[in-house]
């Protein structure tokens, strides 16, 4: 089980953009530019609240068995049933606490991760041409929980870590800022939300398995 490091305010994914945008700043400072200076601490600002550790969710996580929590902060903007796989769409705003957890306890198996553009994640050519990761986490009973990760336009790159190992409920896999998260559920799960509902990674719940009905 991935042990948290609960006196890391700002995730480490973080710290070339912050140092980055804080070195341009000073750098603009120094020449004169101090219009621009600011705006250069504003982005820096910007980045470190992005880029912030919530230290208070993951002290007693959830971890239910047969049960698929949210992955990530967000609002459910859509629930499709395409060739009787379930999809939940999960709109992730930059405001929201960008941590990628496992949904579930199991494998965790990154199938592509590639960067990208920053086009609309709603768009239809944002599904080949921007930012995107398609993970899957393979359960005990052999089933298989999908997600796909598509960048929206104020996304940075999607960083992933403990990629092939076993990863219990709310673990942190990874740092995802903004776009769109859709996860496919196994056909024996039963969705738990609806459309406009607001998520918290790790607590939410998503799908609950529809246990058989015994004669």
């Amino acid at each position: 089980m991935q042990q948290y490091n609960y006196t890391q305010y700002i995730l480490k994914e973080g710290y070339t953009n912050i140092l980055t945008a804080f070195g341009i700043s000073i750098l603009l400072l120094i020449i004169g530019f101090s219009f621009f200076a600011k705006i250069g601490f504003l982005v820096t600002l910007t980045l470190l609240w992005i880029y912030r550790n919530d230290l208070s969710k993951v002290h007693n996580p959830q971890n239910l068995e047969n049960t698929i929590y949210s992955p990530i902060d967000g609002v459910i903007s859509g629930v499709d049933f395409i060739d009787g796989v379930k999809k939940v769409y999960i709109d992730v705003g930059l405001c929201e606490n960008h941590i990628l957890r496992a949904p579930i306890n199991g494998i965790f198996e990154v199938h592509s991760l590639k960067n990208g553009l920053n086009l609309s994640s709603w768009t239809f050519k944002s599904k080949s041409l921007n930012n995107q990761a398609v993970i899957t986490f393979d359960d005990k009973n052999g089933e298989t929980t999908k997600m796909t990760a598509i960048g929206g336009i104020c996304a940075t790159k999607i960083s992933l870590d403990n990629i092939g190992n076993e990863v219990n409920t709310s673990d942190k896999i990874g740092v995802f800022t903004q776009g769109t998260v859709i996860l496919d559920l196994p056909k024996t799960y039963e969705l738990k939300v609806k459309i406009g509902e607001k998520l918290n990674s790790g607590v939410s719940v998503i799908a609950g398995k529809v246990e058989p009905v015994s004669e």
